[in-house]
């Protein structure tokens, strides 16, 4: 059964020679190779600011350059995360990033 999976790679670095990056390769190449439709978000290489506040997390716009990954992980089946540990949590960028894309519409109803 084809699945339609969505890799997330959270590193904050957009110089593309980490670990996670390769880990990020060989799940993408291992499942096309099963058969399954991917699509890759680089959280690194997205430009957004951090929300502040709690009316931009209830109200407000989606920066642009989250449009398509919001759209490509509502397209997936199947979500990979991959993020490095910064004192013990994700980084700052890919909490962010999270944030963002799980706001009101997304991850839940809001009321």
């Amino acid at each position: 059964m084809t699945k339609r999976i969505a890799i997330i790679q959270g590193h904050p670095d957009p110089g593309g020679h980490r670990l996670l990056h390769a880990m990020a390769d060989a799940y993408a190449e291992a499942a096309k190779a099963a058969g399954h439709e991917v699509r890759r978000v680089e959280v690194g290489t997205l430009e957004f600011s951090l929300m502040r506040t709690q009316a931009e997390f209830e109200t407000g716009a989606l920066p642009p350059a989250l449009v398509q990954p919001r759209d490509d992980m509502r397209w997936a089946e199947h979500w990979v995360f991959l993020f490095p540990l910064w004192h013990g949590t994700m980084p700052a960028l890919f909490k962010g990033f999270l944030e963002h894309i799980f706001r009101p519409g997304f991850a839940m109803e809001y009321g």
